[in-house]
């Protein structure tokens, strides 16, 4: 059953649990084309990168439900129904996968987040009961790893139970929910706030997440070239939210530690 949500109305209701969770600060980087004039005027979007922070990419997801035991999870690897599917770009059309990987692997804090529910009633209720972050699974790239081939791929699982990498079953040695990436960006604020939003470390990220862009086959060279060439003397956060919108199809926020207790 596809879901009759929208990535957008999904990620909506992410973000604006987001901007309130208690325990962080987080600020949602806006990518509009406004945004590249301020910046060249020495203006722009400000999230004060003077305190101790880090950057932070969500990739939003759907999940179909299936509710047949002839699907392929309860056929193949014994799943219960219903249970849900997360699907992947295939490699055949789309690098996204890689590109995220390569971006988690340059030390990124990097996830897919997916919801555990497919209709706008679900989405309304979880939003009304501030509970998308905890009804929704999220996987780091690396949970997942490289596709094995070009075919159809997504990750298919039950609430509370292990996921598994279809097309041929394969367990995945990850199971997180929202606390467990709460608390892994805490102690990565309190091992690298203080560098990672440096004009030096931006500047870094900014050259790499250029380079991991010029992967995307769906943009074509030329295209590529007029970007760097806009984007050129840009500041490096707006430059790094722009690489992850448009060609990471990812959003970047920067999230801060407060003192409040996790509830």
């Amino acid at each position: 059953m596809r879901p009759a949500i929208s990535e957008f109305s999904y990620g909506f209701a992410l973000t604006s649990e987001l901007l309130r969770a208690p325990g962080m600060i987080v600020t949602a980087a806006p990518v509009f084309p406004s945004l590249i004039q301020e910046g060249q005027s020495g203006g722009g979007w400000d999230v004060r990168i003077d305190k101790p922070g880090l950057p932070l990419f969500l990739q939003f997801k759907l999940c179909d439900l299936m509710t047949r035991r002839t699907c392929r999870e309860s056929r193949d690897a014994g799943f219960n129904v219903p249970c849900y599917r997360m699907h992947l770009r295939s490699a055949r059309v789309s690098r996204q996968h890689e590109m995220l990987l390569d971006l988690e692997s340059t030390g990124q804090e990097v996830y897919y987040a997916a919801p555990i529910f497919h209709k706008p009633e679900e989405l309304n209720a979880a939003f009304m009961s501030s509970a998308v972050r905890a009804r929704s699974i999220w996987l780091r790239p690396s949970d997942i790893g490289p596709l094995p081939d070009n075919e159809e791929h997504h990750v298919s699982f039950e609430p509370g139970s292990p996921w598994t990498l279809f097309s041929r079953p394969i367990p995945l040695d990850a199971k997180r929910v929202f606390g467990d990436v709460v608390a892994r960006l805490h102690s990565t604020v309190r091992e690298r706030g203080e560098t990672e939003l440096s004009q030096d470390s931006l500047e870094r990220l900014a050259r790499l997440i250029s380079d991991i862009a010029e992967k995307r086959r769906e943009i074509s060279e030329q295209q590529k070239a007029v970007t760097r060439d806009t984007l050129r003397g840009i500041a490096p956060l707006q430059r790094i939210a722009y690489y992850a919108s448009i060609f990471l199809e990812s959003q970047l926020y920067i999230v801060r530690e407060t003192r409040q207790v996790l509830g």
